[in-house]
């Protein structure tokens, strides 16, 4: 599937082939709070990387057409040097597969 000027591939497909454009990458505004009895939650940007499992396109009959990535999302960890790494042996988030396909980069 091409959107934003990338081609994207499932796993699947990536297994087969020399090349891999299974990958994803999400910036997510999100809430998050220091403990649970905080009361003054942080508003900002993470960066989350994944791969796509699945390409699902919904036709709404034929008014308007959404297409979904299903993503396997992983957990980033930073080095000493505070480059970003992605350890594709720990899963991230696995309530939330789904993405928009225009939100992926």
């Amino acid at each position: 599937y091409m959107v934003n000027g990338y081609r994207f591939h499932t796993k699947d497909r990536d297994h087969r082939c020399t090349t891999q454009n299974s990958g994803v990458y999400l910036t997510a505004l999100t809430t998050s709070f220091t403990s649970a009895k905080d009361k003054n939650p942080i508003v900002g940007n993470v960066g989350c990387y994944g791969a796509v499992e699945e390409i699902l396109e919904i036709d709404y009959r034929g008014a308007l057409t959404v297409v979904l990535f299903r993503c396997c999302w992983y957990q980033r960890e930073k080095d000493c040097y505070g480059l970003i790494s992605v350890n594709m042996n720990r899963l991230y988030q696995k309530d939330d597969p789904f993405v928009l396909a225009t939100q992926v980069q």
